[in-house]
């Protein structure tokens, strides 16, 4: 061979040194490659177990949703049943004062009517008839003597001009 190569010692092969360069260069890949898979296993270890984690919160969260939705549900209807009753007391009550209103109007009209029924009555037999005739001086003498003796009691004067 040339000069400036040793020349290889005898019983030395070179491509055995180059198998074990290239083995070695393949043990460092190898590991290289075991490290680089641990590392990704471990990191999707870890995404798994934080979305394992985020998954739980998550499904703790809805369930507190899950329960405050329900809660509010039964709110509301309690206020829907609460406002119903109201609602019914109103209008019983409005109910009840149209009622009375009409009770009470009718109340004072018949007082009224029964009043005026009264007043009339006592104009009718307060006043003398007209065209007394002999047929109706007994009557006007004991209407007269009723009405002078009513007078008397009462303390008012008496209606006849005549009696003193």
């Amino acid at each position: 061979m040339s000069g400036t190569m040793p020349d290889p010692p005898s019983g030395a092969n070179p491509f055995g040194e180059l198998a074990k360069f290239a083995l070695a260069a393949t043990e460092r890949n190898m590991a290289l490659a075991r490290n680089w898979s641990d590392a990704l296993l471990t990191t999707l270890k870890e995404q798994s177990e934080d979305a394992r984690a985020n998954l739980t919160t998550l499904t703790a969260a809805l369930e507190a949703m899950e329960r405050t939705l329900i809660s509010q549900e039964e709110t509301n209807r309690a206020l829907r049943q609460s406002l119903e009753g109201y609602r019914q007391l109103v209008d019983g009550y409005a109910a009840t004062q149209e009622r009375t209103a009409r009770l009470v109007q009718t109340a004072v009209d018949d007082l009224k009517a029964a009043g005026e029924g009264q007043m009339e009555a006592a104009r009718a037999l307060l006043t003398p008839p007209t065209g007394a005739t002999a047929a109706t001086e007994p009557f006007m003498q004991m209407m007269q003597a009723w009405t002078d003796t009513f007078a008397r009691f009462s303390g008012v004067g008496t209606a006849d001009p005549h009696s003193s």
